[in-house]
C-alpha cells in the first residue's frame, strides 16, 4: 500500500490538524484512506475514523512485534496516512526508539515534516534542514508549512527550504486554518465528545483543499517501499465466547487491533452502555471493560444503579473479567466518593498530576511478561481484602517499579494498556 508518515518538528506544531486536513482531502477525492497513528494514543485515531470513514490503527514498536505492524500495514486502501507522535525524533528516550523516526525508518515510509512557519523564512530552512541531517536517512521527503501569513509568505519559505535542503514543499496552511480543540487532563477531548467535528474539518478544508499540493503527496506515497508478507499468528480458540464490552461516552479506549484479533478467535463482541444500559447482554462468557473517562462520567455512571448491580452480580457470579484502567476504576468502590460497581476492595481519586506515564513492561505473578503502556492522573487506595498480582517496571528504568493488577475472583483490573498481537497468551489469561 502506497503510505506517507505525517510528522512534526514538536508536539503543538500543528501536524493533527494536517493529517486530518489530508485524509479529509484525499477522502474528498474519492480514495480509501486507511489511518494510522504511531505509538499508543487512543484519542487521535478516533479523530481519524470519523474523517475516513474506517478504524485507525496504533504502529508501536514497545507494545507491538514487528511482523505486526507489518500485518496492520498491509491492508487492502488505495493510501495509508500515518500521523507520527511528539517531536519527529522524540520516543522512549534519547537513543530515539519508539520515536516517529525509528518507525519510519523500520517500515522505509517517507515523511513529510509539519513545521510553523509563523514569523520566519530562511531560519524555517535551518530547522528542517536539522532534521535531515540529524539522522541519516532521515525519511523525510517533503515539507508542508503550517500558520503562513499567506501566499507570498509561503513562496519565501518554500524556496529557502528548495535551495537549502533540497526537499520539495507540499503546500501549506493558513494561520487561521489550525482547528482548535480543547484538551482536559489526558489530551485532547474525545471525538465523541466534539461536536460537529466532520463539518468544523470540512469547513477548514474549503481552504486547505486551495493549499495543499496532495497530488505531490501521492507521488511521494507511492515510493514507500513494499512491506513484507506476514504469516498470521495462530489465535486461542474462543468459538461461541460471548464478551460483553463496554462502549459509550465513559469506555471506548481500545486498540482495534485488539478488537479484531479477539474476533479472529471467535468471539462475539457484544457492546453495552454502562452509562445508558440498565442490563447486560444476554448469555455473556466475559467481560472487557476498556480505558476511558469514568471520573468526568462519574455521576452517570453512579445513578445507573441497576447496570452497576448487574456488573457485581455478574462478576459475584465467577463470569471472567478484564478491566483496564478507566474499566478498573469502574470496579472499585468509589471515584472521588461517587460509588461505583463496588467489587473490587479499592477506592480512586483523581490528582493533578500524572500518577504514571510512559512505556513499562508488567510481570504478572502468572509468570507472563509483556510490554504496557500507562497514562492516568487516578491513585489507587488499597481497602482490606485487595489482592496485587503484578510488578511493572518503567521502561529503561528496571529500578523504578510498583504494585498493580487487582484480583478477585476471575476478574482482574490494571491501568496498564496492553496490546494482544504476538501475545494470543494474554487473550487466555483474561479470559481463559
Amino acid at each position: 500500500m502506497n503510505r506517507l508518515i505525517i510528522a512534526g518538528t514538536g508536539s503543538g506544531c500543528g501536524k493533527t490538524t494536517a493529517s486530518l486536513l489530508v485524509m479529509a482531502a484525499l477522502t474528498r477525492q474519492g480514495l480509501q484512506v486507511a489511518p494510522y497513528k504511531v505509538g499508543p494514543d487512543y484519542i487521535d485515531p478516533e479523530f481519524h475514523q470519523v474523517i475516513c470513514g474506517t478504524a485507525s490503527y496504533n504502529l508501536d514498536r514497545w507494545l507491538m512485534p514487528d511482523a505486526d505492524l507489518f500485518r496492520v500495514l498491509n491492508r487492502v486502501m488505495d493510501v495509508g496516512i500515518i500521523e507520527g507522535v511528539m517531536g519527529y525524533y522524540d520516543g522512549l528516550d534519547i537513543s530515539l526508539s519508539c520515536s516517529t523516526w525509528d518507525l519510519a525508518r523500520m517500515i522505509r515510509t517517507p515523511v513529510i515534516l509539519v513545521v510553523d512557519g509563523s514569523g520566519g523564512a530562511a531560519s524555517v530552512a535551518a530547522a528542517v534542514k536539522g532534521f535531515c541531517q540529524f539522522q541519516t536517512p532521515s525519511q523525510i521527503a517533503g515539507v508542508l508549512v503550517n500558520r503562513v501569513s499567506g501566499q507570498h509568505h509561503y513562496s519565501l519559505i518554500r524556496d529557502a527550504i528548495e535551495r537549502y535542503c533540497g526537499l520539495p514543499c507540499v503546500g501549506y496552511l493558513h494561520r487561521q486554518t489550525d482547528l482548535v480543540f480543547h484538551s482536559r487532563h489526558l489530551g485532547l477531548i474525545p471525538a465523541v465528545e466534539t461536536r460537529a467535528l466532520h463539518q468544523r474539518v470540512t469547513a477548514a478544508l474549503r481552504d486547505a483543499a486551495q493549499t495543499l499540493d496532495t497530488a505531490a503527496m501521492l507521488d511521494l506515497a507511492a515510493k514507500a517501499e513494499p512491506l513484507p508478507e506476514t504469516v498470521p499468528e495462530p489465535l486461542p480458540d474462543f468459538g461461541g465466547f460471548r464478551l460483553g464490552i463496554a462502549r459509550d461516552e465513559a469506555f471506548h479506549f481500545y486498540y482495534p487491533d485488539n478488537l479484531d484479533l479477539l474476533q479472529r478467535c471467535g468471539m462475539t463482541l457484544c457492546p453495552f452502555s454502562p452509562i445508558h444500559d440498565s442490563v447486560l447482554p444476554d448469555h455473556l462468557d466475559g467481560l472487557y471493560l476498556g480505558g476511558g473517562f469514568p471520573e468526568v462520567f462519574a455521576d452517570a455512571l453512579q445513578e445507573n444503579t441497576l447496570m452497576r448491580k448487574a456488573v457485581f452480580d455478574a462478576l459475584a457470579g465467577g463470569l471472567p473479567c478484564y478491566a483496564e484502567c478507566g474499566g478498573l476504576m469502574y470496579l472499585g468502590q468509589d471515584i472521588d466518593d461517587k460509588s461505583m460497581v463496588g467489587f473490587l476492595p479499592i477506592s480512586c481519586h483523581m490528582t493533578r498530576r500524572l500518577q504514571r506515564f510512559g512505556y513499562c513492561t508488567v510481570h504478572d505473578l502468572s509468570g507472563l511478561t509483556f510490554p504496557a503502556h500507562e497514562f492516568h492522573h487516578a491513585a489507587v487506595q488499597m481497602l482490606p481484602g485487595a489482592e496485587t498480582v503484578y510488578t511493572v517496571t518503567k521502561a529503561g528504568q528496571p529500578d523504578k517499579s510498583w504494585a498493580c493488577g487487582y484480583r478477585k475472583a476471575h476478574t482482574l483490573g490494571a491501568f496498564a494498556h496492553v496490546m494482544f498481537a504476538g501475545r494470543p497468551e494474554l487473550i487466555r489469561r483474561f479470559w481463559g
